[in-house]
């Protein structure tokens, strides 16, 4: 074999590596009707098999009293459309135990998840934007504040809600994500992804997009759907590569802080000023 062969195998070699993440597609399953009211979280829980979506209703830093949590069936029906009220502008979500906690604006609320009644409302001291929310396996409750002027991540623990991480390295935390004892954290601002140590809080960067990540999810494979509130939803790889799913700008459509049902291959989306909620089969191309 010549040098000029060894070079072009080389060369594909390195193409195909690069490539090698999976080649998903996104196909519309359903949608609910347009009766939401600013959808911004939605969250599965697997104890009643259906999904909690959070309804900003009005602006979403407005205290307004408007704000409602609903419930919708894997199908897209609307089962309950304001299970949990008396809430401002709730965005991100947790479950633990018998509860469900919600970012509030500048406080953290906690849901009883059999009654729908507001059990405890947890101010954070400083907040001007909460998030998005996670839980750890040990009940401790992170709440980010991806306000400009106070970019930080609170957690809740026996009671107390407390600056928990502040940090030039996580400017505008969002899309928070609990993951074999890190916190995963997307940064609104300049598109970073990180890991944080629960233990250690030292913070590692796992890749940087091109843009502010609203919500995370991991395929199961190393790689991570991300979404950015404007429009996009997409792919960061293993390799820290952002491959662009899908883009609803055109149709001026969100693309809010969504779950992901890996038994289902489902990806569910909040569409925000769209006011519905909308599934994607997910699909993957063989090469």
């Amino acid at each position: 074999m010549d040098l000029k062969t060894l070079t072009v195998l080389i060369g594909l070699l390195s193409v195909y590596s690069a490539s090698a993440a999976p080649s998903y597609t996104l196909t519309k399953a359903w949608s609910t009707d347009p009766v939401l009211e600013v959808p911004e979280c939605a969250l599965f829980n697997p104890a009643e098999n259906l999904l909690y979506i959070s309804n900003v209703s009005g602006a979403p830093a407005e205290k307004n009293n408007k704000g409602f949590i609903s419930k919708v069936d894997l199908d897209g029906q609307i089962v309950k459309l304001r299970w949990a009220t008396g809430l401002n502008a709730p965005k991100g979500m947790a479950i633990y135990g018998n509860s469900l906690y919600v970012a509030d604006i500048d406080i953290l609320v906690q849901i009883d998840l059999s009654t729908g009644e507001i059990v405890k409302r947890y101010p954070a001291e400083g907040a001007v934007f909460l998030n998005d929310v996670a839980a750890d396996t040990e009940g401790n409750i992170y709440v980010g504040d991806s306000s400009a002027e106070n970019g930080r991540i609170y957690r809740l623990s026996k009671g107390l809600l407390d600056n928990w991480l502040t940090s030039p390295e996580i400017e505008r935390p969002n899309g928070l994500h609990m993951q074999d004892g890190n916190l995963l954290a997307g940064d609104g601002g300049n598109g970073k992804l990180n890991s944080i140590d629960l233990k250690t809080r030292k913070i590692t960067k796992v890749a940087q997009t091109d843009s502010g990540i609203d919500g995370i999810k991991p395929d199961g494979k190393g790689n991570y759907f991300t979404s950015n509130w404007k429009s996009r939803t997409t792919l960061i790889t293993a390799e820290g590569k952002t491959i662009v799913l899908m883009d609803t700008a055109a149709e001026e459509m969100n693309a809010a802080d969504f779950e992901y049902l890996a038994d289902r291959k489902l990806l569910v989306i909040p569409t925000f000023f769209d006011n519905r909620l909308i599934a994607y089969k997910v699909g993957e191309q063989k090469e």
